[in-house]
């Protein structure tokens, strides 16, 4: 009996262990998963935006899958390649399969980009990803874009409503916080303001005219700014509106609060405001007010991906007005998040930014560049409507064609030691291989030449029909290609994050980009190895000289 009692005490000991272990491997195991989803989404952020990015915020949330917001400006080339950078990372480190994106309407059709696949079949993934960095170093494309084109398996999310996207800023409706102020400041000048005025008055009259426009300019924001010191009030929202990193910094909900005090102000001082003037002010307040409202739009449509089975992360893709009201969202659904910024955005510098006059080019969803060769792919294929990503406009369809089968061409004619079917056309290509969806090159027009006059280096030179299904439209022009340094077989083993970093390093020592894609002798790099010029005749082909071995 007492061997019986003695077993039955160290059975229960025995099961009261397993007991305890089992307990302690539960609370272990939700700690884990906690630890999945919560707590590990700021080590997952700074992993990925590593030496390109900050973490601004995180929350350590339990709802759904880590949401990382990458924040961006979209006049930044830099910053895109960043943002490229940390989406690669994302994508191979931490299974991302999914990014919503700001500016992509549910309304509109899904963009597909089989013609790209198409366009680049026989290229190598990574000469094709290097034609991809091209475009991105460019600045045609946004990395949302860029991860698309490279990735297959890439899902871009619409999460807007076009009610929501549909209202635009004109020049007169971006000018009205400024005019309200300088009318504010107004009310607040007496007669020992007089003189002055009326001598900044005639000083500006005498300085009308294109010569002296620098000096007009700033006799002219002179007078403002006295005007201005009249009011420190004014004066002071001035500021603000005028500071490049407070805007930056600036909530949309922030935003319109200031505009609608400015708006108020004006209102108890009785300012007299022509009804234009109104207008143009309530116009830029539906703008915000649609901004404010897209912002719980968009974290809806996130948090439904991010509640999806088998989704590891999910990336979104916004503008920085948007990141405050977002996140205080996503805190209130006890979501795991993070705000990842892109560098270039944290101080002044500029370098390689996008120009006023490019950045409204790709408001309207143009090409950037508004001369060289691509004033021939906007003749021939640009469509005069307004989607809101390029990736499905024609005028992108048909650059990119333009470029893959450039590189297609000249690879497989002066790729190797002996180019194939005894160096004659078409150079064992078939009829159909390059037939695009825009662009049409045919191989039996394709010949070898010398790249200079004296003989040196092969190039290959052939017509290129844009737009070729339509008569009334379609265009000729002429590209000569050829290879500029030697194939490295090493070179295939480059990552896309490698790729991304070079052109980033090349994109800072930019000052201002120029309005063509060529350089001053007519090349433009389309991969390591392939240069290419595009002009309008043959003779001006055969002109330019590439530089090849």
């Amino acid at each position: 009996m007492r061997k019986q009692t003695n077993f039955d005490k160290m059975t229960w000991l025995i099961l009261s262990l397993y007991v305890l272990l089992f307990i302690c491997s539960f609370a272990c195991s939700c700690e884990e998963k906690q630890e999945a989803t919560g707590h590990n989404v700021e080590g997952i952020a700074k992993e990925a935006c590593q030496e390109v990015g900050v973490v601004e915020r995180s929350s350590h949330g339990t709802q759904g899958a880590p949401i990382i917001i990458l924040e961006e400006n979209h006049a930044s080339r830099a910053g895109q390649i960043q943002n490229a950078i940390t989406l690669v990372r994302l994508y191979e480190r931490y299974g991302l399969k999914h990014i919503a994106l700001e500016g992509y309407l549910k309304e509109r059709p899904e963009i597909k980009t089989d013609w790209f696949t198409k366009a680049a079949q026989g290229l190598s993934s990574t000469d094709r990803n290097r034609i991809v960095v091209r475009l991105l170093r460019e600045g045609e494309i946004s990395c949302a874009e860029f991860m698309r084109l490279v990735y297959d398996d890439i899902f871009l999310h619409p999460i807007e409503t076009i009610s929501e996207y549909a209202v635009d800023l004109n020049e007169e409706a971006s000018r009205a916080p400024t005019l309200y102020l300088l009318k504010i400041a107004q009310q607040s000048l007496r007669e020992e303001h007089v003189a002055k005025l009326k001598q900044f008055q005639e000083d500006i009259e005498q300085l009308k005219g294109e010569a002296n426009k620098e000096a007009f300019e700033k006799k002219i924001k002179e007078m403002f700014d006295y005007i201005l010191a009249a009011d420190p009030w004014a004066q002071d929202k001035t500021r603000l509106l005028q500071d490049k990193n407070v805007i930056r910094s600036m909530s949309g909900e922030q935003h319109m609060a200031l505009i609608e005090e400015i708006v108020n102000r004006a209102e108890r001082l009785s300012v007299e405001l022509e009804p234009e003037e109104k207008n143009a002010m309530e116009q830029y307040l539906r703008f915000w007010r649609g901004r404010v409202k897209a912002s719980k739009t968009m974290i809806l449509c996130a948090e439904r991906i991010a509640d999806q089975a088998n989704v590891s992360v999910v990336a979104m893709v916004i503008g920085a007005a948007h990141t405050q009201g977002m996140c205080a969202m996503l805190k209130d659904s006890k979501r795991p998040f993070a705000v990842v910024t892109p560098i270039s955005l944290k101080g002044d510098n500029e370098a390689g930014d996008l120009t006023w006059d490019m950045l409204q080019r790709k408001y309207k969803k143009v090409s950037i560049y508004s001369e060289g060769f691509t004033q021939a792919v906007l003749e021939a294929l640009l469509e005069h409507k307004k989607p809101e990503l390029v990736l499905s406009e024609p005028w992108f369809e048909g650059k990119v064609e333009l470029y893959l089968f450039t590189e297609r061409i000249a690879s497989g004619v002066l790729g190797p030691s002996n180019p194939p079917a005894g160096g004659k056309p078409p150079y064992g290509f078939s009829n159909d291989d390059f037939k695009g969806k825009w662009v049409f090159v045919d191989p039996n027009r394709i010949t070898i030449i010398s790249d200079t006059k004296d003989g040196k280096g092969r190039a290959v030179l052939f017509p290129v029909i844009l737009n070729y299904t339509n008569p009334e439209r379609r265009i000729e022009i002429w590209s000569k290609a050829g290879l500029g340094i030697a194939m490295v077989p090493g070179q295939e083993r480059e990552s896309v994050e490698s790729m991304l970093k070079k052109t980033l390093e090349e994109v800072q020592k930019e000052i201002e980009p120029g309005t063509k894609v060529e350089d001053n002798a007519g090349r433009i790099q389309i991969t390591l190895n392939t240069i290419a010029g595009y002009t309008r005749t043959q003779e001006a082909a055969k002109k330019v000289t590439l530089g090849c071995i």
